[in-house]
């Protein structure tokens, strides 16, 4: 398993410090890191631990915390590649897992215990409110945040989902431009919505 890094965005939101602050950490050398061939800085867990350990900073996140776990229920692989493209600089925050069909997908919420679940090309209309009262009912998934892609969803079939805590419905076609602010409101970062 590889040592999670860290880049200078993820330093700022840990130590809950102005961007600008955490490069100039860098830059000083006060806090050991090295660069990407692109250029770009990055931060080893360990010295990101030595650091606040030495400075005494108290830090919002676990540096070692777990992947967010997304389970994607579709029965292609387009929904999982776009999924990859928008997360590709936080793979070592998130996990995309993907079930097949709606059985599946039951046996991966049990296991998983996802994060957040989007449910694509598979549940239509009445089956996708019978899946989310479903998930509501599992006593560990009663925090899943869900996603639903869907053709048009009517009005009174809207609200019944938005009262079973579905966070967002958004209408097929849609694009990545269409997905990522959605994902990363959900995920809990909104400040890379338009990134």
């Amino acid at each position: 398993m590889t040592e999670r890094v860290y880049t200078t965005v993820d330093l700022s939101k840990v130590c809950k410090v102005s961007l600008r602050t955490a490069i100039r950490w860098v830059d000083e050398g006060k806090l050991t890191s090295f660069r990407t061939p692109g250029g770009h800085r990055r931060v080893r867990e360990a010295d990101l631990v030595k650091f606040l350990d030495h400075y005494q900073i108290p830090f919002s996140v676990k540096p070692s915390g777990e992947k967010k776990r997304i389970l994607v229920v579709e029965s292609k692989r387009f929904l999982e590649g776009l999924l990859k493209q928008i997360l590709r600089r936080s793979s070592d925050t998130h996990e995309i897992v993907v079930a097949r069909d709606l059985y599946e997908s039951g046996i991966q919420i049990g296991l998983l215990q996802p994060d957040l679940v989007i449910l694509g090309t598979i549940p239509k209309g009445q089956e996708i409110v019978k899946f989310c009262r479903s998930l509501r009912r599992i006593p560990e998934a009663k925090s899943t945040k869900i996603i639903v892609l869907s053709e048009k969803v009517a009005g009174d079939r809207m609200q019944e989902l938005l009262s079973l805590g579905v966070q967002a419905v958004i209408d097929k076609p849609y694009t990545i431009d269409d997905l990522r602010p959605h994902l990363f409101r959900v995920l809990g970062d909104p400040s890379r919505a338009s990134h």
